[in-house]
């Protein structure tokens, strides 16, 4: 309650200090102005008709956010628990998730980048450098994003070529031995600038920060990723053509047994006889495992002004190559190993006209996406796995999975007076999936299947928009969710039960919301009430015998708040506070002969918070220093359905709270910084797998302090 406190207080704060601000003279400045594309045209985001948590370029280097569940921070409502470094991202937005980790299902949350999806729920955790922006889209952007879009989307945008010569390189060193690398060159290759390029890179090492009692530590990174662009632009037409590289090296993942119960993975005389010494971020791992993934991507971005509108292509050819060799039960005994090796090869073509004729502005599509994905899971049943008859073998699930979609879309805004509009869009979409598919449970016989299914979903929307002043719009909002079926999870019991696939889920939401500036833009005010209704809900259910399913059992309801509010108090202090309340709860959802109607959905807390400040000190002819101060926090969050409370099975409510001191000469294009994360070094998990009163827990990550340099050109 008292951190509940501490947000309202904070805000109240920022409201009076505004007041006072507004007593003195009037000053000439005002919070800047941010640009988004969240309806695939570059718009300020005061002017979009959608819920958007937006991170800047220089937002994401202050706050030092170089992977995507970083993001999360930043952007309350929005949870991303990731297990290692990217083996799997359990993404949830406003109630609506994915808590597979099987190449059968689709997230609810889509990923794109530059406008291109990122397929699947493995090997997520890619690189964040030479950004321009992380745009977080809450609620359905089916319409005009696409794929799986169901709860929302992440859309990040890098920064492109330019006409004149320029870059940057930044050096960040840290304790556990972080040494994080970023740069880029861009400038022209002709003489009247039409022609350029852009090449950036970063460089990412850490060590571990969970010690391995009997082996090599775990959780140790290691990744390099580089980004080269070429980019014509003429007077009518532009074309980008853009190649990715990404390769990591890391360790496994640091996750333990964090709960009394060692059942799920251990019998009782060996839970008995774990040695002591173990701590949060001690323990003993029997494997020394590793993550290691390689990732490729080609893309061509052409836009021409045509007789008809502005044509916009996009064709995208995406590899993502993931191998993983994880210990499981992370004990020292032999009991469970899990490995992993994923192959995912995609292409996707988008084509887009759009123009404005008078009042009407139009925006029509088409869409094809093509994805082969090959998986081999093996888990391996060592001597002293917790059922006798299953230690010494192993079980494989090996997939071949092609999916294939088509969709045609189109949205139209009509301007029906100067203040009021009114915006109707669709998108019709047909999926075809595939599964050729092997697998060996422990000592049962193996078996093939090979199920096909495809599905055809209209989901439209609705937006009414009313600009009440120059500064404030309100608006209200409809919009349906589609996301695609899938095939069973990880090592189905038979045949019959891997050949039935699980049909789409469907999000029904509701939206109504208000964008406003005050006090000549230093004080900007958001907030948008919401409902989303999940039909169709995929849930992983527990049957006897250690027996998992996915089907269609499960309903869910989320009603919801979004506040964000920023203030210039002073020309040199500004106050920034993003708050998400949450009521996510399961209407219909049984397993087995229990109920678990009215328990929180998985990984959404009813609140959750993001709080930041921020105060530039001139120092005269030396320079600035800049300091900065932020503070997240959210309230428990569940990892099971029947939300079990007992400790290390759920995540109790906490706060992070992070610091940063900056300078920056009056001359020069150099700055340095020296900042601290979780300074108080909460302990926290970042995942937890959840087995009946057992919980296998990833830590988020201690107390980290370091410093930064960087220098522009």
């Amino acid at each position: 309650m008292k951190n509940w406190m501490l947000g309202v207080s904070t805000l109240a704060l920022s409201a009076g200090l505004v007041t006072h601000a507004n007593a003195q003279s009037v000053q000439p400045v005002g919070i800047e102005e941010v640009i988004v594309t969240a309806e695939k045209r570059s718009e300020n985001l005061q002017k979009v008709p959608i819920s958007v948590a937006v991170l800047t370029a220089s937002q994401l280097v202050k706050s030092g956010v170089t992977t995507l569940d970083s993001v999360q921070r930043y952007a309350p409502g929005l949870s991303m628990a990731t297990v290692g470094s990217g083996f799997v991202s359990y993404t949830y937005l406003r109630g609506s998730g994915t808590n597979q980790l099987d190449s059968g299902s689709d997230p609810s949350v889509a990923f794109f980048v530059d406008e291109v999806y990122v397929t699947g729920t493995a090997g997520l955790q890619f690189g964040l450098f030479d950004l321009d922006r992380v745009e977080v889209l809450k609620g359905p952007q089916g319409t005009l994003f696409g794929r799986n879009a169901a709860a929302g989307a992440i859309s990040i945008t890098t920064k492109t070529p330019q006409a004149e010569f320029g870059g940057y390189a930044s050096l960040d060193l840290g304790n556990f031995d972080w040494r994080y690398a970023e740069g880029a060159v861009t400038g022209p290759l002709t003489a009247d600038g039409k022609l350029r390029f852009r090449v950036s890179g970063s460089i990412k090492e850490r060590g571990a920060f969970t010690e391995n009692l009997s082996g090599r530590d775990p959780g140790d990174l290691d990744t390099k990723s580089g980004r080269a662009q070429l980019e014509y632009v003429g007077d009518r037409f532009k074309f980008l053509l853009t190649g990715t590289a990404s390769t990591a090296r890391n360790g496994m993942t640091n996750q333990f047994l964090a709960s009394a119960s060692k059942a799920a993975f251990l019998t009782p005389a060996d839970a008995a006889a774990l040695p002591p010494g173990e701590a949060f971020y001690k323990h003993f791992y029997s494997v020394n495992g590793f993550e290691n993934q390689d990732i490729y991507g080609l893309t061509g971005r052409l836009e021409a002004e045509t007789a008809l509108g502005t044509l916009t292509s996009i064709s995208a050819y995406r590899y993502n190559s993931f191998d993983r060799s994880q210990d499981q039960d992370a004990t020292i005994f032999d009991a469970y190993t899990l490995n992993s090796r994923e192959k995912d090869r995609t292409l996707s073509e988008e084509v887009r006209l759009a123009d404005q004729v008078g009042p009407v502005r139009w925006l029509g599509g088409l869409y094809f996406y093509d994805a082969h994905t090959e998986r081999r899971d093996t888990v391996l049943a060592g001597t002293n796995f917790s059922t006798p008859a299953f230690r010494n073998t192993t079980s494989v699930d090996a997939n071949n999975i092609h999916v294939r979609s088509y969709a045609a879309f189109g949205q139209l805004t009509y301007q029906i007076t100067d203040q009021l509009s009114l915006t109707g869009g669709g998108r019709y979409t047909r999926d075809e999936k595939s599964d050729e598919r092997y697998v060996k449970r422990f000592t049962s016989a193996p078996f093939n299947v090979a199920p096909t299914v495809s599905w055809n979903s209209f989901d439209p929307s609705v937006t009414l928009n009313y600009q009440v002043t120059p500064t404030v719009l309100a608006y209200a909002s409809y919009k349906r969710g589609f996301k695609s079926g899938g095939f069973q999870t990880l090592l189905p019991a038979t045949a019959d039960q891997a050949a039935i696939p699980f049909a789409p889920e469907r999000v029904n939401s509701y939206e109504a919301g208000l964008k406003s500036e005050w006090l000549d833009r230093r004080l900007r005010v958001n907030t948008a009430l919401f409902r989303a209704d999940i039909e169709n809900q995929q849930v992983l259910r527990s049957l006897p015998n250690s027996i998992n399913i996915i089907d269609n059992a499960g309903r869910t309801r989320t009603d919801g708040l979004d506040l964000t509010v920023s203030a210039l108090v002073t020309p040199e202090l500004q106050l920034d506070a993003s708050l998400t309340w949450q009521h996510a709860r399961f209407q219909q959802f049984i397993s087995g002969t229990s109920s678990f109607a009215g328990k929180s959905q998985l990984r959404s807390p009813d609140f959750s918070s993001f709080v930041g400040a921020e105060y530039r000190y001139e120092l005269g002819a030396p320079g600035s220093l800049t300091m900065r101060a932020e503070y997240q926090f959210q309230t428990r969050s569940f990892f099971d359905t029947a939300n079990t409370t007992l400790p290390g099975v759920y995540q109790p409510a906490y706060g992070l709270v992070n610091l940063r001191l900056s300078f920056e000469p009056s001359q020069g294009r150099w700055s340095v910084a020296a900042w601290g994360r979780n300074v108080t070094d909460k302990q926290y998990f970042r995942n937890i797998a959840v087995s009946g009163v057992t919980g296998l827990a990833a830590p988020g990550d201690p107390a980290t302090y370091g410093v930064s340099m960087r220098y522009e050109f």
